[in-house]
C-alpha cells in the first residue's frame, strides 16, 4: 500500500468541508480512480492523505490531483506547499 500526502497552508476549512459534503451527497467523491481511502488532517497545516494499493495506481492518479486545483479555488483549498509519497510498512487497527 502507498500513501500520498499533500500539504496545504491557508484556505477556508468550513467551505472546503461544505464542498466535500455537497459532492458526497451528489454521489461524487471527486477522488481519482484507484484511491482506496482518503482523509484530511487539520492542524497548523492541512494534510490530504490518500491511500493506494500500488505505486502505479498512485502515479496514474497524479493528473487528476492536478486538475482538482482548477476545480477548488486557492482561497478555499489553500496553497499547496508539498507533496510526498510513502510506502505503508505497517497499518494496524486496535
Amino acid at each position: 500500500m502507498f500513501a500520498r500526502i499533500a500539504t496545504f497552508e491557508g484556505g477556508n476549512v468550513a467551505e472546503l468541508r461544505r464542498m466535500g459534503e455537497e459532492r458526497m451527497a451528489a454521489g461524487d467523491s471527486g477522488m481519482p480512480d484507484g484511491v482506496s481511502r482518503a482523509m484530511v488532517l487539520e492542524g497548523d497545516r492541512r494534510l490530504f492523505v490518500t491511500f493506494f494499493e500500488s505505486r502505479e495506481a498512485m502515479q496514474s492518479a497524479e493528473q487528476r490531483f492536478e486538475s482538482m486545483g482548477d476545480e477548488i479555488p486557492e482561497d478555499v483549498r489553500g496553497r499547496r506547499v508539498s507533496v510526498d509519497t510513502y510506502e505503508v510498512v505497517m497499518d494496524e487497527s486496535v
